[in-house]
């Protein structure tokens, strides 16, 4: 199997399930329970999060865990828009958002609020000056992805989120699910961020939402005791610790790891180049780890079936929304309908080799040929 689906999700590094084995034998007390097992395993709940927090370099916030990033997204915006709609009913994004970002908002959108979409540059991204355009005194929360899932765009989120901060009421979130292990991420004027341990090596079902303290948010899930007072649950120490020692190895990795993935993805753009019929969709200064490609004379699904009988595996579109015909992301970015029928996203990682490289282009190179 050649695995090109990195975005998708990653495997599982024996960090992290040598971390989530141990625990989950020495911790399996619940958490809110008073005997001393369970203040164990409360005090194992809480060292993880602070172990995040040391990790990413933050001071002032709570690691509220969840179960990826999804949960995260819906908590953070919903959590801030209902709990702050008192100070006004605005809210901004993107329109390269993951679907747990949009769903939100056209869910917020029913209950009378009012949602603008930044517009972007050439390259997919939302400038300054363009999200300057609409803000306004009653805006409450602006979320921006760090970095798209399907194009690779990298946001520049540390200045859209610095003016934001200029604003009475106002908080920023970003979903940095693609960004953390990928590119060094910047905390400074986010006050909302999330984030999903199985896209950088870690577990499924277990992600967090970074919040800063003077961030206040409406619970999402009611009922049940837990270390948060927003999010109800039992919190699982296991996958706390996991997504812990995940973090750390992925953040303390990055330098080497993106050095790999970026002399696999110059490789990989040098090929294609040379194919003709193969049209790249993803924008300059993209990260190296995705790449977003269309074969212009086949369709996405018979491209996917194609690759996948020789045991080749990538996406089109992302893994939340791959029902759809079409790339939504693809046709905003690009204006073209057929690259948006037939994009494919191959996203690669430190594991990737030159050989699982060259299978791929010669496998596009003899389907784009016919």
């Amino acid at each position: 199997m050649i695995y090109l689906d990195y975005s998708a999700t990653t495997p599982p590094s024996d960090t992290a399930i040598d971390s989530f084995v141990e625990a989950s034998r020495r911790l399996f007390a619940n958490p809110n329970s008073l005997h001393t097992p369970g203040r164990e395993a409360e005090r194992a709940v809480t060292d993880a999060a602070n172990g995040i927090l040391r990790t990413l370099n933050l001071d002032g916030y709570e690691v509220i865990f969840t179960s990826g990033a999804s949960e995260a997204n819906n908590l953070a915006i919903k959590g801030y828009a209902l709990r702050n709609r008192k100070h006004g009913k605005h809210l901004v994004t993107s329109p390269f958002e993951h679907s747990s970002v949009t769903a939100c908002f056209g869910y917020l959108e029913r209950l009378g609020f009012e949602v603008d979409i930044a517009e972007t540059d050439a390259d997919g991204r939302v400038t300054p000056d363009r999200l300057a355009k609409v803000l306004r005194e009653d805006t409450i929360l602006v979320s921006i992805a760090n970095v798209n899932s399907e194009l690779g765009i990298v946001q520049p989120v540390s200045a859209l989120a610095a003016l934001v901060a200029r604003l009475p009421h106002a908080v920023f979130h970003s979903d940095v699910t693609q960004a953390v292990g990928k590119i060094p991420v910047a905390f400074t004027n986010i006050g909302l961020a999330s984030l999903s341990a199985h896209k950088f090596y870690g577990l499924k079902g277990v992600g967090a939402l970074i919040r800063r303290h003077d961030v206040l948010l409406e619970p999402i899930i009611h009922g049940g005791k837990s270390t948060t007072q927003y999010r109800s649950g039992t919190p699982s120490a296991p996958l706390a610790i996991s997504l812990e020692k995940t973090l750390e190895a992925a953040v303390l990795g990055l330098s080497v790891t993106t050095a790999g993935v970026s002399a696999r993805s110059t490789r990989l753009l040098k090929e294609l180049a040379l194919l003709p019929g193969v049209a790249i969709n993803s924008p300059t200064g993209a990260v190296p780890h995705i790449l977003n490609l269309s074969v212009l004379d086949r369709d996405a699904d018979d491209m996917l079936a194609f690759l996948d009988e020789r045991g080749i595996c990538v996406s089109k579109q992302t893994a939340c929304s791959s029902g759809s015909s079409r790339s939504e992301a693809v046709f905003r970015l690009t204006g073209d309908e057929r690259r948006g029928r037939t994009s494919l996203r191959v996203s690669l990682s430190h594991l990737t080799t030159d050989a699982e490289i060259d299978l791929l282009v010669d496998a596009l190179r003899a389907e784009a040929g016919n």
